[in-house]
């Protein structure tokens, strides 16, 4: 009796590190060396894709969060076509992931920020969205089908920790997407914190990437750094018997 009391705490704790998970990188682009380290595609049949740059001291963004002052930078297109541009990655097979990455504000002329489960099949036209509108004074959460838009939630004002964003500084966003549910965060702070979205149409695959868009305003380069993908996984229990559990109380 007394060898069961003393092994069941610890089969317990053993359960307890299998059922840990932690975060497990799929793919990341910190633009090392000023060079990209991923194959990044064109959305919106346009030709822009994320490119790589080394900023000079005099860049307003040249204090980026990883100091090593190389950064991707979309550039969205001339009005005439459309002044959008969305580049993806792979997400290597994964559905559920995170997606997570700063961006710089610049002049807050231009719609910027993450898109998640973008669609291969129309040019990456269907996605999720998350992005600070132009003047910065609203974040939003929001899914495209073909174009056409549907706002899924928003953070308006002060509702955006820390205020509205001032003028070249660099933020952090951050999705989650498990199923049909979505947690979101900005520089750090869950803005979703016991109430994730939930879309009851959802889509279920797609690419990773960045975005920039203004209708009637063209050539405004955006700058993306740190770029990650990870998704959750299982840590695997260590590899035990019974008789080296019971050769512990010996």
């Amino acid at each position: 009796m007394k060898l069961v009391k003393m092994v069941v705490p610890v089969l317990a704790l053993m359960l307890a590190f299998a059922s840990q998970a932690q975060a497990i990188s799929i793919v990341e682009e910190h633009v090392n060396g000023g060079v990209l380290q991923l194959n990044w595609l064109s959305g919106y049949d346009t030709p822009r894709t994320l490119m790589a740059l080394t900023m000079n001291p005099a860049d307003p963004a040249y204090s980026n969060p990883s100091g090593d002052h190389t950064v991707g930078v979309l550039t969205n297109t001339v009005q005439d076509s459309g002044g959008i541009a969305l580049s993806a990655v792979d997400p290597q097979g994964q559905n559920d992931y995170t997606w997570e990455g700063w961006f710089n504000t610049g002049a807050g002329n231009t719609r910027r920020g993450l898109v998640i489960r973008a669609s291969v099949g129309d040019n990456f036209k269907s996605s999720y969205q998350f992005v600070l509108y132009s003047g910065m004074a609203q974040l939003v959460f929001r899914r495209l089908v073909g174009q056409t838009p549907t706002s899924l939630r928003s953070w308006v004002g002060t509702q955006i920790p820390g205020g509205i964003p001032l003028v070249n500084t660099w933020h952090h966003l951050k999705v989650e997407a498990i199923g049909n549910q979505f947690r979101l965060w900005y520089d750090g702070v869950e803005l979703t914190a016991g109430n994730p979205v939930v879309d009851a149409t959802p889509l279920l695959t797609g690419f990773v990437g960045v975005y920039n868009f203004r209708f009637d305003l063209g050539n405004v380069p955006v700058y993306f750094d740190d770029l990650m993908l990870t998704t959750q996984n299982v840590v695997p229990a260590r590899t035990t018997t019974w008789g080296a559990i019971k050769n512990l109380y010996k």
